[in-house]
């Protein structure tokens, strides 16, 4: 049984958050990764004795195919003209559907391994970690990859035999977002020469570039590199996409002349992910997802025109005005029509369906091919079915798999009569329903224990709110020191129940963090049962203490309309608007709450009112914004204003030590400096010149100077004041609103702050009015209106500085002022530190207004915590592992999201502590009698 005392609550609280946030992953997301199966060779007669694989890495498939206005010439333009002749008239084209996460790790696995790796993977890296499966490249007689070295080392390093890839790279030096992106792909291309050029003169070279499995994969990293820097509809995006264009119809030239134009050669051009508007990818929206397809050469099927079905063109696709039929794959596919195309086995743990609208053969090489293709399916789930076999107590097999004449065996022997008695479109048929059948059986192993999970998953939700409402009441309205009795039958009843669980687990040796699923609900439902005695009393406590007539009625009414706010929040990460309905409804609550002082505290509410109008318009503000200067700087301007006046302000009305002035002149003097190398960094890389030393430099000095001056703050004896303590702690974050922003974020900084402010002070004029002081400490149920309060406008932190529900909103142009060269884990910490200031801003006012209303240290978090979860428990019943890939993105950003506001609360009250250490508030006498 757990003590519920605050920190360890907390703790506790902190490694749940963690722990449960996986769950997800566990239950929706498992990765079908199995080894040991055998191989099946596509074709015994290969179209193509080489292989082109061209990919554009972060290229749409819009900026493919469309005609665009280029932002320079202001002319209307295609991007790429010879790929789009190709489509018209010697290619099959379509549009490949990635998964989630649309990173460069997991959609180069797609394409070149067939295999969609969980989204887990993504924490694997990028850079040195082999993919632990087969590819087409380790199928292949020799491999020649030239490019990213955050892409091609995993491949070769994964290979049975890493001497049959290579593996051309540039330096990570060559990935500045602040420099020209057309010279890492020019890199590549001039490489790919240099190999045919030495073959001239190397005799091995040359017998081993006419070999047959020959592949070559050509990654170009600079379109996504432009899309980062400028955005997808940038000038360097374009052209680097006509570039890239160009330089390819140079290279089927001077391969055709290579290789004597013996027909013996096919190209795919794709791309890995696609990009959004702000720049970046990672979730499921189809400017991610969707990206282009061309395949033409040895092998491929020629261009199909399209008549009266449009071609299965949709709206997105008829803008591009190609007379073609679409052909759309998934992007595992891609990996099965390329080991098809050169007469490769199909990697094993390839879940890719082979799409026979890509290939020009005859229906009987269709038929053994696709029938291949299923066999490798099959195998992969025969041996995964073995695995879950001998894992559970009791197995029922995939019913369309093992029913009575629905056998794998008998579906197989079907398929082979088909063939042999000439009937190959039959077979074709046969074959596509039994790879079917066997990736949904796949997934039908994977999920087997989907229900059991996701059922303590939600136990344990519901345990962990109910903790924190336990550890509420026993700390701050019971507060009694009188022991309670241990009931030992409850306790034996919890030990049995995690030790079948647990014992579950080991049977199907579970991974050792899935006995978190059992410990956390047990633990926290045995201690939460064992004070039931003590729950009842402070619930009871509660009651005598609403001001209500009817307390049962009013609480009633109370849960309700909290449920409706967080179902409101809820509906807020699909439409940022309603938010702004809500700050709409809040310039209310003064009036409803108490009319007496919201009237007599006129200029507080008047306060109120204005800056809840100004906060509703950030949530209507467009997400997607563009980076201006002035902006940032006016904003920077008025922290600068509302600096040297509360500085002012603050010495006449406190007699501020002189240590102290010089102080916050510092901060105000650093927000200055911030402003002048965000310029100058701004201007130049505007400019197109780089990123300046010392603006760089500079930067980083300011930046971390702001957040170590205010430290010295402590060293003086005035320093307690809380006013004092708001304004040191809003000038210490202002230059990280300057130099970490693009656009108005810093003026919602200013907003977000005064709000809190203004709240502090009305809150505190409320209490005055109902509470006398010997009853100033006692917490009622009202109170709980201001965790609520706290709670939204964490949820406002958030989406109030323009971000949406989605791992991808977040814009990279700021980062570059800071770090020039891609480093994605570094860029996110900045990313991830500028997200966090609200919260660190919202806990110190949290702090400071526990501390005005006299209440005990800790009450208004221990409230946060008892709600936050609703959240978080509606996102994980939202989380789907089918149907678009924007549902899917969409589900697992909103639970790590709502998980992780959740857990940053737990973790910003221990930062509260720190920012309001040493704060002391005056005795405050009542103003207003409680019977007013």
């Amino acid at each position: 049984m757990i003590s519920l005392n605050k920190k360890l609550v907390l703790l506790v609280g902190v490694i749940f958050h963690v722990a449960f946030m996986w769950s997800i992953f566990d239950i929706y997301f498992v990765s079908p990764l199995i080894h040991g199966m055998k191989h099946h060779q596509s074709t015994a007669t290969p179209p193509a004795k080489r292989l082109f694989l061209i990919v554009g890495d972060g290229l749409r498939a819009d900026k493919a195919f469309e005609k665009v206005r280029h932002p320079t010439t202001g002319e209307s333009e295609y991007l790429a003209p010879f790929l789009r002749s190709k489509v018209m008239s010697d290619a099959t084209f379509g549009i490949s559907h990635t998964r989630m996460p649309t990173e460069s790790r997991p959609g180069h696995v797609a394409l070149i391994a067939g295999f969609y790796e969980d989204v887990s993977a993504v924490t694997k890296g990028w850079k040195e970690n082999p993919v632990d499966f087969d590819s087409v490249f380790n199928q292949s007689r020799h491999t020649y990859s030239l490019g990213s070295p955050d892409i091609l080392p995993m491949f070769k390093h994964g290979a049975e035999d890493q001497s049959r890839i290579d593996a051309i790279m540039y330096g990570h030096d060559f990935e500045d977002f602040t420099k020209g992106s057309i010279e890492l792909d020019a890199f590549v291309f001039d490489h790919l020469d240099e190999i045919f050029d030495k073959s001239k003169t190397n005799k091995t070279l040359n017998d081993q570039l006419r070999s047959d499995k020959t592949v070559f994969f050509l990654h170009l990293l600079g379109i996504d590199t432009a899309g980062h820097s400028y955005r997808p509809y940038s000038a360097e995006y374009y052209d680097n996409i006509k570039y890239i264009d160009e330089n390819i119809e140079k290279l089927v030239d001077k391969v055709n002349k290579f290789y004597n134009d013996d027909e013996q050669t096919a190209w795919v051009f794709t791309a890995d992910h696609g990009m959004s508007d702000w720049g970046s990818h990672g979730d499921g929206h189809p400017d991610n997802t969707r990206t282009p397809l061309i395949a033409w050469g040895a092998g491929v099927n020629k261009p199909i025109p399209a008549f009266e079905d449009k071609g299965n063109h949709d709206d997105y696709s008829e803008v591009w005005d190609l007379p073609v039929k679409r052909n759309d794959v998934n992007q595992a596919d891609i990996a099965s029509l390329m080991s098809y195309l050169v007469g490769l086995n199909y990697p094993s743990n390839s879940v890719g369906e082979l799409p026979l609208a890509f290939v020009n053969a005859t229906s009987e090489t269709k038929a053994l091919a696709i029938r291949n293709n299923a066999l490798a399916l099959v195998e992969q789930y025969l041996v995964k079915e073995e695995q879950q076999k001998g894992s559970q107590i009791i197995f029922k097999p995939y019913p369309p798999l093992s029913d009575a004449g629905k056998t794998i065996d008998e579906r197989l022997a079907h398929i082979d009569e088909l063939i042999a008695q000439g009937l190959d479109q039959e077979s074709i048929v046969a074959s596509e329903e039994l790879m079917t059948y066997a990736i949904t059986g796949l997934k039908y192993l994977q999920t087997y224990n989907w229900l059991f999970l996701r059922t303590l998953v939600t136990i344990g939700f519901f345990g962990w709110i109910a903790v924190a409402f336990c550890s509420y009441l026993l700390a701050f309205v019971v507060q009694s020191d009188k022991p309670f009795t241990t009931s030992l039958p409850l306790k034996g009843v919890a030990y049995v129940a995690l030790a079948i669980l647990s014992g579950f687990f080991v049977f199907q040796k579970s991974p050792l963090h899935y006995h978190l699923y059992a410990v956390f609900p047990v633990v926290f439902w045995e201690a939460v049962l064992q004070r039931r005695t003590a729950v009842a009393e402070g619930i009871s406590i509660l009651a005598r203490r609403s001001t209500s007539k009817a307390p049962a009625l009013a609480a009633i009414l109370d849960i309700g309309l909290s449920l409706v706010l967080l179902e409101a929040i809820v509906y807020g990460y699909f439409h940022r608007e309603i938010f702004s309905v809500c700050f709409g409804l809040a310039t209310l609550w003064p009036f409803v709450h108490n009319f007496t002082v919201a009237k007599r505290e006129w200029p507080t509410t008047l306060a109120w009112v204005v800056m809840c109008a100004i906060m509703s318009s950030f949530t209507l503000l467009e997400v997607v914004k563009v980076e201006s200067i002035e902006q940032i700087l006016l904003s920077g301007a008025l922290m600068l204003v509302i600096g040297l006046v509360f500085t002012i302000h603050l010495q006449r009305k406190l007699a501020l030590a002189a240590s102290t002035v010089c102080v916050l002149f510092a901060q105000i003097l650093l927000v200055v400096a911030t402003m002048y190398f965000t310029r100058e960094s701004v201007e130049s890389l505007t400019a197109r010149n780089g990123l300046p030393l010392f603006s760089q430099v500079g930067g980083w000095i300011s930046l971390l100077l702001s957040l170590a001056v205010p430290f010295l703050h402590f060293l003086g004896s005035d320093a307690k004041d809380y006013r004092l303590r708001l304004l040191i702690i809003f000038l210490a974050f202002g230059p990280t609103f300057v130099i970490l922003t693009i656009s108005w974020e810093g003026f919602f900084y200013v907003c977000f702050f005064a709000i809190l402010v203004i709240w502090i002070e009305l809150e505190t004029q409320m209490r005055d009015a109902r509470v006398t002081p010997q009853t100033r400490a006692d917490l009622t149920p009202g109170d709980f209106r201001m965790a609520l309060f706290t709670f939204f406008m964490s949820q406002i932190g958030f989406f109030g500085i323009g971000n949406i529900a989605s791992i991808s909103s977040f814009s990279l142009d700021s980062v570059y002022r800071l770090i020039p060269v891609f480093d994605p884990f570094s860029m996110g910490a900045l990313l991830m530190f500028k997200i966090l200031v609200p919260f660190a801003v919202l806990s110190a006012c949290l702090g400071i207004l526990n501390l005005k209303l006299g209440v005990p240290p800790s009450a208004l978090f221990s409230m946060v915590l008892c709600v936050s979860d609703i959240l978080t428990l509606n996102f994980f019943y939202l989380v789907v592992d089918e149907g678009s890939w924007l549902d899917i993105g969409t589900g697992i950003s909103h639970y790590c999201i709502a998980s992780g506001l959740s857990l940053f609360m737990m973790v910003l009250e221990y930062l509260s502590g720190v920012l309001v250490a040493g704060v002391t508030i005056a005795p405050h006498v009542s103003k207003i009698k409680k019977d007013m």
